[in-house]
């Protein structure tokens, strides 16, 4: 009985710490192409996960809206404090939609101050509203 009592202590011990270990998401593992790193020097640090499609290693990101017109929308990507590291202006395809609160949302919808999800490929710089997706035109990048 004290063997297991023992046990259970360890492994409540364990969890919390093994838990905070994965908090990176796979970011760490990661192995960014120049290209990529050349536009978002932050890659790493702004990472908040990766996906696999196609043998292609998507990256993903959150950003904030900053602003949207009839033909482009300005993002500022978030690292994990919700600090505003790099803009980025692109061109979204007619009818496309990106994630919002877990829903897919035409960019025509979108409201100042709204948090995205984007991905990048780990390899090749572009931007993507989902792994499934086409790239968009990207416009302009600034970094903050």
């Amino acid at each position: 009985m004290k063997l297991i009592a023992t046990i259970t202590c360890a492994l409540a011990l364990a969890i919390p710490a093994l838990a905070h270990a994965d908090a990176n998401y796979g970011c760490d593992s990661i192995n960014f192409g120049a290209e990529v790193l050349e536009k978002l020097p932050n890659a790493k640090k702004l990472c908040r996960g990766i996906a696999e499609k196609n043998g292609t290693v998507y990256v993903h990101y959150i950003a904030e809206l900053e602003s949207r017109d009839s033909t482009t929308v300005t993002i500022k990507f978030l690292d994990k404090d919700s600090k505003a590291v790099t803009r980025v202006k692109f061109e979204p395809m007619a009818e496309q939609t990106v994630m919002v609160d877990k829903k897919a949302v035409q960019y025509s919808t979108l409201d100042k101050g709204q948090k995205l999800d984007f991905w990048i490929a780990q390899n090749k710089w572009g931007l993507f509203s989902n792994p499934d997706g086409k790239a968009m035109k990207i416009v302009s990048v600034e970094h903050l």
